[in-house]
């Protein structure tokens, strides 16, 4: 029984739960506001040879942040933020989010992980991940008696 395709709900499904308990449990120790468990917001997308994902990560440096492929389809992208100093001020309102991140997203098909490439311009990682040879679909020439 092949249970690859589960595989990507399952996963969604942890990284949700974790969300929640770490929103319940931080309400109770009283820590300030953390980023969100969906947290950095991505589009993924495909075509016959590469994966996109483009993630918001505003304010991030580089160094700031790590990608990294493992099971040959599985993307995490982590990171963290800082929090702002509000110097000797004092605070109205504070939204954004800080704290360290993961998200792990995991992809229809294989990767070649040491071709991926990666960016951040302006506040946004875009990843280019190429699929594997197995991955990519085949023309069949089809043949006449």
């Amino acid at each position: 029984m092949n249970r690859a395709p589960l595989l990507p709900g399952f996963l969604g499904g942890l990284t949700r739960l974790q969300g929640e308990m770490d929103k319940l449990f931080g309400r109770w120790v009283g820590e300030p506001r953390m980023l969100a468990p969906s947290y950095p917001r991505v589009n993924v997308w495909e075509d016959a040879d590469v994966f996109r994902i483009e993630a918001e990560l505003p304010g991030l440096r580089q160094e700031d942040l790590q990608v990294a492929v493992t099971q040959r389809n599985v993307v995490t992208i982590s990171g963290g933020r800082q929090p702002e100093d509000g110097g000797n001020g004092s605070w109205h309102r504070r939204e954004r989010g800080f704290g360290r991140f993961q998200r792990v997203l995991a992809l229809p098909a294989p990767v070649e992980a040491d071709k991926v490439e990666a960016k951040l311009e302006n506040g946004v990682l875009q990843l280019v991940l190429p699929k594997a040879e197995e991955a990519k679909p085949r023309r069949i020439t089809v043949k006449g008696e």
